[in-house]
């Protein structure tokens, strides 16, 4: 239940709400699931010999082609420390190759290798088999995709209201 205790005088306070139980915390629901998905999609991911994050740079480099790999860190919303290590990996397995650019050697351009691009055929087999193995019905789940990047964008303050919020001081 919310409780009203803005003031005239500090109108931009926010009113603070009863402790919701576990289940019935947004962030949890979105956290199991999160990790329910990941549970389910390994072992089909297993037969690729990918592990999650490799199989996201490689949809990545499927869909759009060689990137830089600031690119390709944005595109993932990753930061470099993790990406790198994950383009070593991914390179020795020779699914990628990563060369400096000639005409500006601080850029790394990251691309498939033809043993990187006949995995895609593979993916799309898993990827059958994989939404089979779910029984949900497809249009619930694109349904469902749809909404969660509608909350990953629109969720949170933008640059306008973050400096016009302020959160309460705890009480104690």
């Amino acid at each position: 239940m919310r409780r009203d205790t803005r003031t005239n005088a500090d109108q931009s306070s926010i009113a603070p709400v009863e402790m919701p139980g576990l289940d019935n915390h947004l962030c949890f629901a979105l956290y199991a699931a999160s990790n329910h998905m990941t549970r389910l999609f390994v072992p089909f991911l297993k037969k690729l010999g990918v592990t999650y994050p490799q199989y996201l740079v490689l949809v990545v480099l499927w869909e759009r082609g060689a990137r830089g790999v600031g690119d390709l860190a944005t595109a993932l919303q990753m930061d470099l420390g993790s990406l790198s290590p994950m383009l070593k990996r991914l390179e020795a397995k020779g699914l990628v190759t990563r060369r400096r650019q000639a005409d500006d050697e601080r850029r790394v351009l990251v691309d498939l290798t033809p043993q990187g691009v006949s995995l895609r055929k593979r993916t799309e087999q898993m990827l059958g088999e994989f939404y089979c193995f779910l029984n949900m019905p497809l249009d619930e789940l694109f349904d469902l995709k749809d909404r969660l990047r509608h909350f990953v964008k629109s969720a949170g303050p933008t640059e306008t209201t973050t400096s016009s919020v302020r959160l309460p001081e705890p009480t104690l």
